[in-house]
């Protein structure tokens, strides 16, 4: 099947903000953070840092495209165009999970406080 540069740009920049977003703040991951934290001071921040998590991820969903041979050719050199794809693609899934705070997490906004 054929994808458009863009929807595989838009459908990675996805994957990599929910992954991100499922690895650094869901609750379901939490004993598992705590225990990588008390493992390992490395992999400990990079599992709470979504913006460092995020270069991982963008890495890891370019890395299954490259494999699997769906990954957008931009230029003739492979290396470059993994390169900028992970960049871009960690980028705009940071524009993403902005955007998505801003409008759609409740923790942000006052009328779901508690008192």
């Amino acid at each position: 099947m054929y994808y458009t540069p863009f929807i595989l740009l838009l459908t990675v920049v996805i994957l990599v903000e929910a992954t991100t977003q499922l690895v650094v703040k869901a609750s379901i991951f939490h004993k598992l953070r705590n225990w990588i934290q008390n493992k390992s001071n490395f992999f400990g921040e990079l599992v709470n840092c979504g913006y460092c998590f995020s270069v991982w991820a963008s890495i890891f969903w370019n890395l299954v495209l490259l494999l699997t041979g769906t990954s957008v050719q931009m230029f003739n050199n492979q290396l470059l165009n993994f390169i900028i794809f992970v960049i871009i693609t960690h980028r705009l899934s940071n524009y993403l999970h902005g955007v998505s705070d801003r409008f759609f997490d409740t923790s942000k906004d006052i009328r779901y406080k508690s008192d």
